[in-house]
């Protein structure tokens, strides 16, 4: 069965998720919901509570998954490929090295992102950032307003909820980063 992975998207600023070239993909943060999410499951990143209880910035559905290293030499373009591939361990998982730059390049960070290990690409999804709507109460009532993340009530019928308000949009970009948008008001 499906599930229905959720969380907070505490800082928007279109990196994670990230949102290039009519693309989402979860390449960095939420190691949890990386590492196990499976091609059919939902993801839905919450606004944080400030902006109002139930605001969704995003949605998706997994349709593909890419290893770090893989993802780094398919898609080295994107903003968020800060990963590449220099080996591998006794185990067989993956040696990452940090492409450089400022996005991630902390310890924990970087321990974060690896724990991960794995490049989630969504379709169809629906991506408000800065527009994020207020859900109904079925989809709202969803909110995951604690660290991490959770799949607590993924049923068939929560999915078919989620599907049916999803529908209301048609899938794809429908706003800016929050955080960048609301840099971007400032300076004007």
């Amino acid at each position: 069965m499906s599930r229905i992975w959720r969380y907070v998207l505490a800082h928007d600023v279109g990196f994670a998720p990230c949102v290039d070239d009519g693309v989402l993909t979860l390449c960095t943060c939420k190691p949890t919901i990386r590492a196990g999410a499976s091609v059919g499951d939902w993801v839905i990143g919450f606004m944080p509570k400030r902006f109002g209880i139930g605001r969704v910035a995003w949605a998706g559905c997994v349709s593909k998954i890419l290893s770090m290293g893989d993802y780094g030499e398919r898609f080295a373009g994107r903003r968020d490929a800060i990963y590449r591939r220099v080996g591998l361990q006794a185990d067989g998982r993956e040696c990452l090295e940090h492409c450089g730059g400022l996005a991630h390049n902390s310890r924990e960070a970087m321990a974060s992102d690896r724990r991960g290990r794995r490049v989630l690409f969504f379709d169809p999804f629906w991506y408000w950032g800065h527009k994020a709507p207020v859900a109904p109460p079925v989809v709202a009532g969803l909110a995951h307003y604690y660290v991490g993340q959770t799949t607590r009530g993924s049923t068939s019928d929560a999915i078919e909820r989620l599907r049916d308000w999803l529908g209301g949009w048609p899938a794809g970009i429908h706003g800016l980063p929050n955080d960048s948008y609301r840099n971007v008001a400032r300076a004007h």
